[in-house]
């Protein structure tokens, strides 16, 4: 079976919003194709032969073809950040450097909303707490453990005495 589909693009789903899972994905596709190295290593333009004619290496041979598959890989939202760059490990840098802005941001709202969470006075107390339980796993799947303690502290202060 091919390793590619009708678009002779690789095998796995396109970077959406998942960036880990699509990094992994996109190494292994990289070291399948032999040219993960073009990722991981910093090297620029060729040289020329002696009659002063551009000559393209092997690094170059295999960054074109892991920007290409970087390109493929990444739904349209997001293919500027993957053309606008001319190497592959820049590429990839781009990305990584987005999605973890956006994590940040996203992770200092859910904290935001943590510390700043009141019980409605429609709420009921399992719903109140649910509510907080939800954001200290949103906080968790961003790598942000709150303990236990921090958790029954934030729910406590957000109750009103009625």
């Amino acid at each position: 079976m091919s390793e590619y589909g009708r678009c002779g693009g690789p095998r796995f789903a396109q970077l959406d919003d998942d960036y880990t899972v699509w990094a992994v994905h996109c190494r292994a596709q990289l070291i399948k194709e032999k040219v993960w190295s073009a990722v991981v290593t910093d090297r620029f333009a060729s040289g020329s032969d002696s009659k002063g004619n551009l000559v393209a290496d092997p690094w170059d041979i295999m960054n074109e073809s892991a920007l290409a598959t970087i390109q493929r890989s990444v739904k349209l939202v997001h293919l500027h950040s993957v053309t606008a760059v001319s190497t592959a490990k820049d590429a990839c840098d781009a990305r990584k450097d987005i999605f973890e802005a956006r994590d940040s941001a996203g992770l200092l709202q859910l904290m935001h909303e943590l510390s700043n969470l009141k019980k409605d006075g429609d709420d009921n107390i399992i719903k109140y707490t649910s509510r907080a339980k939800g954001l200290r796993q949103e906080l968790a799947m961003l790598g942000n453990q709150v303990n236990e303690n921090t958790l029954v502290l934030q729910i406590l202060s957000g109750i009103h005495a009625e």
